[in-house]
């Protein structure tokens, strides 16, 4: 068993792997081959037809198919069948081929939109999403640089100006909503008819003055910016998560649902320690999940004096035996990779199980900040099935029946999730998607999600929101994080209908913490509720 010495060093490289998940965008250093920009996905399931057009032209149009896809990833919270199109192959007819449309205005544009999207438009009774820029494409007359009246009488708005000022806050069923400073401007709207129009979600500016943020005028809604870039808490993306059911007509019942795991239980963990954990539980007489790393593996013997270590769950230990006692308690187990690192590597840190990564190759700098490689050597299919079953045959024999797949530090390649879909009901990890830039580089993108939704690799996720307790934060990157800052968080989620509050606690750490938090979260009025595939 290791001593404080290393819990603290662990605790660390979890620090570092969480602040992974807010970053929006990582860049590679291998230049793969993906999909076209241009390419139109879809996916197989039951629900309403949803067209989403993106720009993709122009130095950064890259964007356009990033954002489209996360977009598309939070529809899978209503089963949507999806269709993803640049702006620029659209065709007529397609807005009345689709229950709904989303448009996504990314990139700049000094052209009208196409012109049978716009007669489309003109005679759509359809909802029609515009989000971000270009709305002046359709509300101006571009020839004579006029007001399309017809446009302002139907919808009782009228474009005034994109403004790059710094609007701070988003207001929202009088909850208080971040937008970051990185995308601080927004399409400023005038209402001229207030009985034609409701502003469903209000921004401030550096000086307080409201700003329309999200209205509706009849089946057109529009958004004054792209909320779906962010992956910080208690941002606004929030308010367009929730008003996405009223985009859609699908209502959900108001539903507050939470959860929690403790983190990178293995079988090197310190029974007294786990045994302190499991009374507190205990006590709590709430569900949990615990995230169990089946096989603990130290191949260059960091903790075990430079001799290889390798310590496998089993029936008859004592750890297991502990175990038993906390799924007796209301513990669900979650099988937490095979290993949760690489042998012969260190990836990125002491090739230790629960400080590096499994599934993916990640460098860090002296500063504490990530580069992502790539895929792990000899990344496939059938090489992550063989990895992953033998974790779960080392849990099934020592009698544990794992409910759900939660990925080492959340990072895996787009081949490796679709494996853990096909094995698992659900995960508990945010996913990562890979897009290359303008230049052929390589992009990282997370999606920090509010709702239960099925993401396009087949996984159901059941989110993770809030973050982790972490009392001594990571480097200058991060501040340490204390229940007070989750509690927080969970509030602004209250303005979901059906939202969760999903959060993390590593078993080493003062259990204390672990109870306020809990208590917090309840006081809010979320349910702590125990996990499964059937949830939606």
């Amino acid at each position: 068993m290791k001593n404080t010495v290393s819990y603290s060093t662990k605790k660390r490289a979890i620090s570092i792997a969480a602040l992974l998940c807010c970053i929006t965008a990582l860049l590679f250093t291998f230049g793969s081959l993906m999909p076209s920009a241009k390419a139109q996905t879809q996916s197989a399931v039951a629900g309403p037809s949803i067209l989403i057009l993106y720009d993709n032209d122009a130095p950064y149009g890259w964007l356009g198919s990033i954002y489209s896809l996360k977009l598309e990833n939070l529809l899978g919270h209503f089963d949507a069948k999806v269709t993803r199109k640049a702006l620029a192959d659209y065709s007529s007819g397609d807005l009345a081929a689709n229950d709904a449309t989303f448009y996504l205005g990314s990139v700049w544009r000094s052209q009208p939109m196409p012109g049978s999207m716009t007669v489309d438009m003109d005679a759509n009774t359809k909802p029609f999403v515009w989000m971000g820029v270009n709305l002046w494409c359709y509300a101006w007359d571009m020839a004579t640089c006029a007001w399309r009246q017809d446009f302002n009488q139907r919808y009782g708005i009228q474009v005034a100006y994109y403004s790059g000022e710094n609007h701070p806050k988003v207001i929202y069923k009088d909850t208080e909503l971040q937008k970051e400073l990185f995308d601080p401007g927004i399409t400023r709207l005038v209402v001229t008819d207030p009985s034609k129009v409701a502003v469903r979600a209000k921004c401030l500016d550096a000086s307080g003055t409201e700003w329309p943020y999200i209205t509706q005028s009849g089946n057109f809604w529009f958004v004054a910016d792209m909320p779906i870039v962010s992956t910080s808490f208690e941002n606004r993306s929030l308010a367009f998560e929730d008003l996405l059911h009223d985009m859609l007509g699908i209502e959900h019942k108001e539903n507050h649902r939470a959860y929690f795991r403790i983190e990178d239980v293995g079988p090197d963990s310190d029974l007294a320690t786990l045994g302190n954990m499991r009374k507190t539980l205990a006590s709590l007489t709430v569900p949990f999940t615990i995230a169990m790393i089946p096989e603990y593996r130290d191949w260059a013997g960091v903790y075990n004096n430079g001799k290889s270590d390798v310590i496998s769950v089993a029936a008859g230990t004592a750890f297991t035996a502990e175990m038993k006692l906390w799924t007796q308690a209301g513990g669900q187990i979650l099988q937490h990779g095979t290993t949760h690192q690489m042998d012969g590597v260190q990836n990125p840190y002491s090739g230790v199980s629960a400080e590096d990564y499994e599934f993916y190759r990640v460098k860090a700098d002296a500063s504490g900040s990530l580069t992502l490689i790539g895929a792990a050597p000899g990344d496939s299919e059938s090489w992550a099935r063989d990895r992953v079953t033998r974790g779960s045959n080392l849990l099934k024999n020592a009698g544990f029946d794992p409910v759900g797949w939660l990925t080492p530090h959340y990072l895996a390649s787009a081949v490796d999730y679709k494996v853990f879909g096909s094995l698992f009901a659900f995960a508990c990890d945010r996913p990562i998607f890979y897009f290359p830039d303008g230049a052929g580089n390589m992009q990282a993108t997370e999606l920090n999600a509010s709702c239960i939704y099925r993401d396009t690799y087949g996984l159901k996720r059941i989110p993770e929101t809030i973050g982790y307790i972490d009392p001594w934060g990571w480097y200058d990157l991060q501040a340490p994080t204390l229940p007070k800052d989750l509690i927080q968080r969970a509030k602004a989620l209250k303005v979901v209908r059906d939202g969760w509050v999903g959060f993390y606690f590593h078993w080493y750490i003062d259990p204390a913490y672990l109870v306020e938090t809990v208590n917090g979260i309840k006081d809010l009025g979320f349910e702590f509720t125990p996990l499964s595939g059937n949830l939606n």
